[in-house]
Parts: structure tokens; C-alpha cells; sequence
């Protein structure tokens, strides 16, 4: 879709038009994001909400300065190795959910960055979830897919009186108790939230969901602002991204090692080309996520080194240097340690207002309806964050190890694959605003995309809408979509790789910017069935 001025790619048509609207209210690009991320936790509340965390990747054009809101869910302070012996006690249920950062992350944004009063970016949710609107096609789906769990635990929130059945899709389904929490945070701000009248409620649900969330972990939840992650690429292009403890620096590894070859467009014009190009691209993201596992939160663990290691370009040139574009190897070339992860959740929008400022967002429960559990009395749809971290002594289906850096602790923050990314030009205009949902497959669906507009000069429709190939080096397969080139996957086969289908491979909500006539275009994944809007 193209646009004049604005414009916001979510994974729902009716919250891009709630982004669009706040836009054309006066409301810049970081109000426009927290209300489409609040529309976006009733539209698709199996993979986002209050009850979760974000990170945020803001440009400013007038400063061309760039800041990165870690919202990250927190492990609580009561939270022992010793609680998760078994798998199930960390995969969903009541010690699954760790310390939301999504209200907090929503204030600490606005307050510094926002432009609209606060209650004004809470209108359109708050009127969604009194008033009602039609259950999209991937809420209907995730209902369909977890019933048994959903009649189990959420059958408050999706059960449809009228029918005798869970909602389907198009039926208007409305939300009353968050939207009465929503109202709640609007008029007193996140205080509430986390200290305040909301916090008594919250904490009772939790308590009688068995969580050990206390008082003192909403009390002493904290927002963290960091810098991004720059990545100067050799066109003048500029990739700014979050830093750990999400998947960026490896991003970064994977641009810097791709970005030596001076792709063109030439490079996939031919069926050889396409082969050894793809090839190149799957070796990069093996290299990179053989180091996933040694990014953690960097209060708790010290990764400047392997930081500096994985944004370095000498590093890039030299792992470059071992590809080879006639074979590739066993795992154990690329340098794995621990386990990497699997994919989850989430949900991302971009957003470009008309003074050219772009928020890049991702935000999670963690899998779908993260923990199963929602407050009685709040409506919140609680994460299960504490999945995303590693235990000692279990190993996953590939008898790989956890990884020590990720081990749980009291407050700190799990691994994340989230990267949310802005892209500017030689002259610091936005030219690109990309993010996606999906865990471990995140980071390589951006790079995929990116690549695809950056060198082999697509458009942003088919960047996205391709299917996609991914490689995250455990399980030691290339994975790709349905509709794939056969040929290039034989070509792929050749050269030594296994090669597999994969549903979906993440869903992508981007934004592009022509550098000819600053016209813009934007696009939401039709993996999730959603359209972006704007003016």
C-alpha cells in the first residue's frame, strides 16, 4: 500500500488503522505505536498484551538520534533454579509468568517521546474493548489450535454465550474487565499499574494463580533505555537495531558478513546465482546463531566482549573467509555451544509519521496465550517469559546444553530473539522501518527481507510475501517455506544441505521509503493476514 505522509504496518488491518488515526490526531510516531500495541493486545492477544514486555526502536529525524526501550519481562524475585526441575513448571502455568514491563515500557516511551496526552492513546483500545469488533483470522486460528487450553484456562475471555462455542472468526467478541483495567492505567498512568489501586488487583490474581510475583517486583520493575546497535553498511545505509539482551549484535554479525559480498541484483538473476547467493546467506546465518547463545542480560552477564566481537567487521570478514560456496559443513564448523532456541510468538509493528520519526516495536506474551493464565479481576493475559530462559541439567531434543548466560535469576531479563530495526540513509532519513514476529526465526526473516530490498532490488510487497528460507544452525537444517523455488532447493541439496518445510517462517510488518520521491510504501505480512494503513 502506498502512502503520502504516514504510515503503520501491524499484523491487524483494524490496529493500523488505529495507529493511522492517531497520527492524523497530531499524535507522532511513538503515540501511534503504544496505541496500536494496546489495540494490538485485544486483536491478538494469543501473541501480545499488558501482560507481557517489548523492546522499541526509536528515530528521531530532527536530532538523527536513535534509543532502543527495553521493556523486558523480569524473573521474579522469589524465583529459584530449584522451582523448574520439571519443564512443564517453566513451559505454561502460574511460574511461567515473569514481571510485565509492557504498561511501564508504554509510560517510560510517552513520557520522554510522546507528543498526545496519555488517556488520548488509550482511546481507541478502551472503545475496542467496551464496544466490541470482529474476531480477525488469526485469533480464530490460535483459539482453534490451543481449544482444549483455551476452554481450560482462558474460557471467561473466548467464550461466546450466544453460540455456546469459543468465538469465531468475524463474530464482535468484546473484552469488559481489561477494558475497565485499560480505563484504570489511562486515568491514573502506569503508577497504577505497578504501585498504585491496579497493582492490588494484579497482585491477587497472581496470588491465586499460584505465580510468586510479589508486590516489591511490580514496585521495582524498571525500564532501561540503551543505545542501538549501529550497523554502517558499505552502500551509506545505516541499520539501527536493539542491543542485548536481544538477537541485534547478531543481526549485526549476519549484515556485516553478507554486506562484504556487494550483493546486486545480478547475483540472483540466474538460477547459479540464486544458489550460491542463498547458499552465502545460510552459511552467515549459521556462523551467527552458533553465538546467539552467549548474549544474556548484560547486568547480570558481562557480553561487551562478544558484543564487540559480533559488531566487529574484521570478525564478519573473517567468518566470510570460511564459507565456502561449493559445500557446507557439520554444526560443529560453525562454533555451536549451547542450545539456541526455538520459535515463539509475538507481535510487530512499524510506524513512520509525517516529520519522517519511525518507531520499530516487538512485543510478546512469549508463545501462544504465554502462560494460559489471565486475572479474574484484571483481564490480563499473563506471559510465560520464564521459557525463555535456560536451566541447568536439560538438555532439548537435539541433546544440546543450555546455555549458562541464560540462566535464570531474580530480576533479570531472558534472552530475547526480538530485534526491532529502523534503517536510515547517507543523509539520516528513515528509508526503512522492519521488525518480526516468530522467536528464533526473528532475526533471520529480517535479514532475509532486508536483503531482498537493499541488493536484489525488489519491492517492499515482494520482500515480504516470498517465501523464505531460515537456518538457525540447531536443528541443523535449512528450513523453508511452501512455494519455495524447487530448483534452488536442489541446488541447496547439492551443496550439502538438508533442507525441510516449514509452516510459516515469521511474519514480517515493514515500511519503505522511495529515496526518489520520499513516496511511501508499506506491508503487513500476509502470513497473518493483516494491512497496514496511513495517509
Amino acid at each position: 500500500m502506498g502512502y503520502k505522509k504516514a504510515a503503520v504496518a501491524a499484523d491487524t488491518q483494524i490496529c493500523s488503522t488505529v495507529g493511522k488515526e492517531i497520527l492524523l490526531q497530531g499524535g507522532n510516531a511513538v503515540d501511534a505505536a503504544i496505541a496500536t500495541l494496546l489495540c494490538t493486545g485485544l486483536a491478538s492477544p494469543q501473541s501480545m498484551g499488558i501482560g507481557g514486555g517489548f523492546f522499541m526502536t526509536i528515530y528521531n529525524k530532527s536530532s538523527g538520534i536513535a534509543t532502543v526501550i527495553d521493556a523486558r519481562e523480569t524473573a521474579p524475585t522469589l524465583t529459584t533454579i530449584e522451582m523448574f526441575t520439571e519443564k512443564s513448571t517453566f513451559k505454561r502455568g502460574p511460574l511461567s509468568i515473569a514481571v510485565p514491563g509492557e504498561i511501564q515500557g508504554y509510560w517510560y516511551a510517552h513520557q520522554k517521546y510522546g507528543k498526545l496526552p496519555w488517556a488520548e492513546v488509550f482511546r481507541p483500545a478502551i472503545r475496542m474493548a467496551e464496544n466490541g469488533f470482529p474476531v480477525p483470522p488469526n485469533l480464530h486460528k490460535a483459539m482453534v489450535g490451543s481449544r482444549q487450553d483455551v476452554l481450560k484456562h482462558l474460557k471467561d475471555l473466548f467464550w461466546n454465550s450466544a453460540t455456546g462455542d469459543l468465538y469465531k472468526e468475524g463474530e464482535i467478541i468484546k473484552y469488559p474487565k481489561i477494558g475497565e483495567t485499560l480505563k484504570v492505567i489511562a486515568r491514573e498512568g502506569a503508577p497504577t499499574f505497578y504501585h498504585g489501586t491496579l497493582s492490588d488487583l494484579i497482585i491477587q490474581d497472581l496470588k491465586e494463580l499460584g505465580s510468586v510475583i510479589t508486590y516489591e517486583d511490580l514496585r521495582n520493575y524498571t525500564v532501561l533505555e540503551k543505545k542501538p546497535v549501529v550497523i554502517n553498511l558499505s552502500n551509506g545505509m545505516t541499520v539501527l537495531t536493539s542491543p542485548a539482551p536481544t538477537c541485534g549484535p547478531m543481526m549485526a554479525l549476519i549484515f556485516n558478513i553478507l554486506d562484504g559480498y556487494k550483493f546486486t541484483p545480478k547475483h540472483v538473476a540466474t538460477l547459479e546465482g540464486r544458489v550460491q547467493t542463498y547458499h552465502r546467506i545460510i552459511e552467515a546465518f549459521k556462523f551467527a546463531y552458533a553465538k546467539r547463545t552467549g548474549l544474556a542480560d548484560d547486568v547480570f552477564v558481562d557480553v561487551r566482549q562478544l558484543v564487540e566481537t559480533l559488531t566487529s567487521r574484521d570478525y564478519a570478514d573473517s567468518l566470510r573467509g570460511r564459507i565456502n560456496d561449493s559445500r557446507t559443513y557439520d554444526y560443529t564448523y560453525y562454533g555451536p555451544a549451547f542450545e539456541s532456541g526455538s520459535a515463539n510468538g509475538t507481535s510487530h509493528l512499524s510506524v513512520l509519521d509525517k516529520d519522517g520519526n519511525a518507531v520499530s516495536a516487538t512485543s510478546t506474551i512469549n508463545t501462544r496465550f504465554g502462560s494460559y493464565r489471565a486475572g479474574k479481576r484484571t483481564g490480563i493475559i499473563f506471559n510465560n517469559e520464564i521459557d525463555d530462559f535456560s536451566f541447568p541439567n536439560t538438555t532439548n531434543e537435539w541433546r544440546i546444553a543450555p546455555s549458562p548466560a541464560n540462566y535464570i535469576a531474580p530480576g533479570k531479563r531472558p534472552l530475547s530473539s526480538m530485534c526491532p530495526v529502523v534503517i536510515t540513509d547517507r543523509h539520516g532519513s528513515v528509508s526503512k522501518v522492519i521488525g518480526a514476529a516468530g522467536g528464533s526465526l526473528i532475526p533471520s526473516a529480517i535479514v532475509w527481507v532486508t536483503s531482498h530490498l537493499l541488493w536484489f532490488g525488489e519491492s517492499l510487497h515482494q520482500a515480504v510475501s516470498q517465501p523464505r528460507l531460515h537456518h538457525q544452525l540447531i536443528p541443523h537444517l535449512v528450513a523453508y517455506e511452501r512455494g519455495f523455488d524447487e530448483d534452488v532447493l536442489q541446488g541447496l541439496i547439492t551443496l550439502g544441505h538438508n533442507v525441510t518445510e516449514f509452516p510459516i517462517i515469521s511474519a514480517v510488518q515493514a515500511i519503505d521509503v522511495s529515496s526518489r520521491d520520499g513516496a511511501i510504501v508499506a506491508e503487513s505480512d500476509v502470513r497473518r493476514k493483516g494491512k497496514p494503513d496511513g495517509y
